[in-house]
């Protein structure tokens, strides 16, 4: 499989589903085969978190690699909630946290109005389009690979 949410084509003649720019795709996958059918050190997946820590007013957001960021402000979302609700349906409980790089694996998250023992949950890209063309926030060091999608529910 290969994460293509960085490339929308809202003027394709074939409909969303089929984008015209399947060179990506296909150059993605080709590294996925590379890696794991032919054991070759490439690298062949975007960033995902490996840890995720709450510092007062921030969210601390450590990647599995080096990653190419630039600051966003509605790609990261909290579920905010003193009840601690599951926050797996509807949009209810979801508000923005603007993002920041912060090293060379690590972003920080603003947590707005709230704070952070009432963080239930984490979620990134989860929209029908949630970045422009190759300009998602989040890729690999590299440049070549975006983050996936992802939700978080628990952490330490």
């Amino acid at each position: 499989m290969a994460v293509a949410l960085d490339l929308p084509d809202t003027a394709s003649p074939w409909g969303t589903v089929h984008p015209r720019f399947k060179q990506d795709v296909a150059y993605r996958l080709t590294l996925g085969a590379r890696a794991v059918a032919y054991g070759e050190n490439v690298s062949h997946q975007g960033p995902f978190p490996s840890s995720v820590f709450l510092d007062g007013t921030y969210l601390i957001l450590t990647y599995n690699q080096n990653v190419s960021a630039t600051p966003a402000k509605d790609t990261f979302e909290v579920c905010c909630s003193m009840e601690k609700v599951q926050c797996s349906s509807g949009d209810i409980f979801w508000m923005s946290a603007p993002m920041v790089p912060q090293g060379p694996s690590t972003v920080a998250l603003t947590l707005g109005g709230c704070r952070a023992e009432h963080v239930a949950s984490l979620r990134y890209a989860w929209k029908d389009w949630p970045c422009d063309f190759k300009a998602c926030p989040v890729y690999s060091a590299d440049r070549i690979l975006p983050a996936p999608p992802f939700v978080l529910h628990q952490w330490p």
